[in-house]
């Protein structure tokens, strides 16, 4: 089939992503004003999805999103009206709009879903009632914070979306492998050169930021010094992502040593920015982005491995387009492989998901812990 028609929606109580109106279609202004983290913004970017912010409903489903994060739920139906450095708790965070969320968001009822194939929703966007009107699109969910609502597909929608990576590819409706941060090998590369006018300035080491806990980052931790040592700049986080992206599409070299296990969303991020990604593999859940050659024990090991690139710059480039089309894989066309073939299972069964009162009784068991 052609290139499928999608929409990416998230709620007005949502602390992440962008925010922005759904007539906005510069994947660069759609990424600059997201609240926190890239996503999904291959979606825009490289298959020209449509956007949307959607009122909160009151259904029982709608409300979940209280459950993900309940440490910030009581705090969240500000960002209907307030940007999100003003919740409680996130004083430190710099949003990229000046705009909260609920400045561009619509009623869910007021969108013709069925005008798209695919339709992908950030927690539950959409009631169950609605996504079943629309017997030939495809509803995929994911939830927020990983690991939650993700072996079976619920709520009357016909995907979940796992945020794993393993290039597992499926061929009927249910559970999917969709990464949080869905980019292509250069999606970012392109959005940063297009967006600053020039390419990397490919220069020193960008520091991931969980390889200190320091919050914001504001100086260079005990265990990065050899690095300096060794005659590389030390660049650290920002808070802003325009700024945080453009250190890392600057940087010649990401490195993530020490600290806590992270998804891997950063690690993505970097790739697809066209920065090398050295790191221990088994500090990260997508250790699948980690190739052999940059998969490093120890701190000596990342200096001497940096150390070989700067002498030989064709192997540099090899690993890293070694890398690009790892990402280009995994992070994109096997996913997206994944929701196509789910949608041709859909329309040849020529029905919504089933949902009857034990599924219903399942949804909510799902949950019933958190």
């Amino acid at each position: 089939m052609n290139s499928p028609k999608i929409a990416l929606v998230k709620q007005e109580v949502y602390q992440d992503l962008y925010v922005c109106p759904t007539s906005e279609k510069d994947a660069g202004n759609i990424l600059f004003s997201s609240q926190g983290r890239v996503g999904p913004i291959a979606l825009m970017a490289e298959l020209g999805a449509d956007f949307y912010i959607v009122h909160e409903e009151p259904q029982w489903e709608t409300q979940l999103y209280r459950k993900v994060i309940p440490h910030l739920a009581k705090h969240l139906y500000l960002l209907k009206t307030q940007t999100l450095d003003k919740i409680p708790g996130q004083e430190f965070k710099r949003p990229g709009s000046a705009h909260a969320n609920g400045d561009f968001a619509v009623s869910c009822y007021s969108v013709d879903w069925g005008a798209y194939d695919i339709v992908i929703s950030i927690n539950i966007s959409l009631p169950t009632a609605l996504v079943r009107q629309y017997p030939h699109t495809l509803f995929a969910y994911m939830i927020g914070e990983a690991n939650m609502a993700t072996r079976t597909a619920r709520f009357g929608y016909d995907v979940t979306l796992n945020q794993l990576a393993r290039g597992i590819v499926a061929e009927t409706c249910g559970s999917v492998d969709f990464p949080y941060t869905f980019v292509n090998g250069n999606t970012l590369e392109h959005i940063m050169a297009d967006k600053l006018g020039r390419p990397s300035r490919s220069h020193g080491v960008f520091m991931e930021i969980n390889s200190t806990s320091e919050r914001p980052v504001t100086r260079v931790p005990e265990h990065f010094k050899p690095l300096q040592d060794a005659g590389q700049d030390i660049i650290l986080h920002r808070q802003l992502i325009a700024e945080n992206l453009t250190n890392i599409y600057d940087a010649k070299y990401f490195v993530k040593m020490g600290g806590r296990t992270i998804r891997g969303n950063s690690v993505a991020e970097a790739i697809s920015l066209g920065t090398l990604a050295i790191m221990n593999r088994d500090e990260v859940i997508h250790r699948e982005l980690i190739t052999d050659a940059c998969n490093v024990k120890t701190m000596d090991e990342a200096v001497s491995l940096i150390r070989r690139l700067e002498d030989n710059p064709d192997e540099y480039r090899r690993l890293l387009q070694e890398q690009q089309q790892n990402l280009s894989r995994l992070f994109f066309l096997l996913p997206l492989k994944s929701l196509v073939n789910c949608l041709k299972d859909k329309r040849r069964r020529h029905r919504p998901a089933r949902h009857n009162v034990l599924s219903k009784l399942l949804d909510r068991m799902a949950f019933i812990s958190r």
